[in-house]
């Protein structure tokens, strides 16, 4: 049965920018124009930065409590433009600690545009288990075209995929020698899609004739579109480069 690593895109965005209150009592609209100010948006959300007509406009820090923060440009209450976003949490049924870090676009108080994710899982006693990233375009919070890779305490170690428009390939597999494991068709697992084609194919044999016979076609169709996957595998190769299990 194969193992699929999915990253988890566990980000908090349930907090809406409303219409904000400034703290200390209101302000004309010309003296709240690219004004900084702070506002206590919740209990535990703070906001420092500009400021018009009682709303986070401009440039601007947003904090929830001391492990959620983004700090970038607004426009009406809402992320968007440019911005880093950094989110720490303890995932309730494993016990492990996430940090997720959005760098990129944003739009409508939500990641949209081309960005880079990243996601690193450690341990209750601080071991890393995976490292992860995501680069490319995103939409409503999630990568809608690009690269993922992550790297884990598992077997096969390496996650690989590719979004493109109505293109995927996904790869489990080592990051020593990609584009060769691809040619020697030794890689543990590849899915691919390009249009209405479906292949896939396993490092292990069929239970049957027939399954290997099927296993053995998307092999030989697969490794045909060698020169076509190269260029994407490369990319898998650098990103993998930048992960650690440190």
């Amino acid at each position: 049965m194969k193992k699929k690593f999915v990253m988890s895109l566990m980000l908090a965005f349930a907090v809406p920018f409303g219409v904000f209150a400034p703290a200390g009592g209101g302000t004309s609209s010309v003296e709240a124009a690219a004004a900084k100010q702070w506002l206590q948006i919740s209990s535990r959300a703070t906001y420092y930065g500009e400021v018009e007509n009682g709303k986070p406009h401009g440039r601007g820090t947003i904090k929830w409590g001391q492990d959620k923060q983004y700090s970038g440009t607004f426009a009406n209450g809402k992320r968007s433009g440019s911005g880093k976003y950094i989110n720490t949490y303890t995932d309730a049924s494993t016990g492990r600690e996430h940090t997720v870090v959005y760098n990129g676009n944003w739009s409508g108080d939500a990641m949209n545009g081309s960005g880079t994710r990243t996601e690193k899982v450690a341990e209750p006693g601080g071991m890393t288990f995976s490292s992860g990233i995501q680069i490319g375009a995103f939409k409503a919070n999630a990568l809608n075209r690009g690269y993922e890779v992550v790297h884990a305490m598992a077997d096969p170690d390496y996650s690989f995929s590719y979004r493109g428009a109505d293109y995927r390939l996904d790869v489990l597999g080592s990051n020593m020698s990609l584009v060769q494991d691809w040619k020697t068709g030794t890689l543990f697992d590849v899915q691919y899609r390009k249009g209405s084609v479906r292949k896939s194919y396993s490092l292990f044999q069929g239970q049957t004739a027939a399954e290997e016979k099927a296993r053995l076609a998307s092999l030989r169709y697969l490794q045909s579109k060698t020169n076509e996957v190269t260029p994407i595998l490369w990319q898998f190769k650098a990103l993998s480069n930048r992960l650690t299990l440190k």
